[in-house]
């Protein structure tokens, strides 16, 4: 059981409101001052401004309490409501989560995950997730997901260890659901804060570069396959559920559209997200009123081809270098697209044809 299904039990059970709070370190010791001096396990419960207080644990002075509106309670919902948060707060100093603030992170994940599943994206942090505190400056979001179904999942505290150590300062790590991880970094670790101009411009630069390195790292220690989204920064008490939403179709077009690859990048996805809205029967009309590019398309060599003939803005020389071939063996295959297809990809208006019905046969062509 997480802290958020412990409140949502005990407010179902007294009918009263109930909430967990992070306190600070002054109201920590004025409400519970053993045990912030003690620190570690939980103290006990007390009754402050027509609140029960029941603290769950300590760290770095700062206690986490479940609190409950006293006024009707009655003896043996009392006795219940103190049963329950206590025995809770002992299997979690066995866990040993209070230590990086597991609790906390979980609690905002099932926040987030609930106000997505309402389609509830543009919601503001509720006053009652603890970490709201600490979500009013501004961050970068990533998502982090893995594939590896045969390996154990990752923990917590491993996972947190190794941010640390790439990020150099303290970073927010919010489980959501199965190996599925928010990541939140301070946008200074990034940008350096040098020269707030020249940030700006190379934004998108830093956090893919950031992205990359990333990956390397948690790829070269756990192995397998992962996918790593990022978004521009915000303010997380205020756009951080949108900002998941997009993180999350963006690694679901990256997964379509961009096979072998596992870091997609938000504004590199513009055209995949349109033609994915595309309803399927359209989709298919639609490639078949564009052309037949079925053979030029089902070649892997002639698909990669292509996709790096884009990717490097329709610029020969640049993607001759690229795949490693000789610039006439790319004007070769060029050359046999157009033979088999009628499409001159080196002229605009059919490199966009082309770019537009090689996305319709991936989106329709998937399994």
């Amino acid at each position: 059981m997480d802290s958020e299904a412990l409140r949502q039990k005990i407010e179902q059970l007294t009918g009263k409101r109930t909430g967990i709070k992070q306190l600070g370190r002054q109201h920590s010791k004025s409400l519970f001052g053993r045990l912030t001096e003690t620190g570690g396990e939980a103290g006990e419960p007390i009754t402050h401004e027509g609140h029960l207080w029941v603290p769950l644990y300590e760290s770095d002075g700062r206690v986490t309490a479940i609190w409950v509106e006293m006024e009707g309670l009655t003896a043996r919902e009392l006795e219940l409501v103190n049963f329950a948060a206590g025995n809770y707060a002992i299997a979690l100093n066995a866990t040993g989560l209070k230590e990086e603030g597991e609790v906390e992170a979980r609690q905002l994940g099932i926040w987030l995950n609930s106000q997505l599943e309402q389609d509830k994206s543009d919601s503001e942090i509720a006053d009652e997730v603890t970490l709201k505190s600490r979500l009013f400056a501004e961050m970068i979001p990533f998502l982090l997901i893995s594939e590896n179904s045969h390996n154990p999942q990752l923990s917590y505290r491993s996972l947190t260890k190794l941010l640390r150590s790439y990020f150099e300062d303290e970073i927010i790590l919010i489980p959501l659901v199965e190996k599925e991880w928010l990541i939140l970094a301070r946008k200074e670790l990034l940008t350096g804060g040098d020269d707030k101009e020249d940030e700006e411009e190379n934004a998108g630069e830093l956090l893919s570069q950031a992205c990359m390195g990333l990956h390397e790292l948690i790829a070269s220690e756990w192995g397998g396959a992962f996918h790593l989204a990022v978004s521009h920064a915000l303010i997380p008490v205020k756009g951080l559920t949108a900002a998941l939403a997009l993180l999350r179709e963006t690694i679901a077009l990256g997964r379509v559209f961009q096979v072998g690859d596992y870091i997609h990048l938000p504004w590199e996805l513009h055209m995949e997200r349109l033609v994915n809205s595309i309803p399927d029967d359209r989709r298919r009309q639609l490639l078949a009123q564009i052309g037949d590019f079925s053979s030029v398309l089902a070649d892997k060599e002639m698909q990669l081809t292509l996709e790096s003939f884009f990717e490097m803005d329709c610029n020969v020389s640049e993607t001759a270098k690229k795949l490693y071939i000789h610039r006439n063996t790319l004007l070769y295959r060029l050359d046999k697209i157009k033979q088999e297809t009628g499409a001159d990809v080196r002229s605009f208006g059919d490199a966009a044809i082309v770019k537009l019905a090689m996305l319709l046969y991936k989106v329709t062509k998937r399994k």
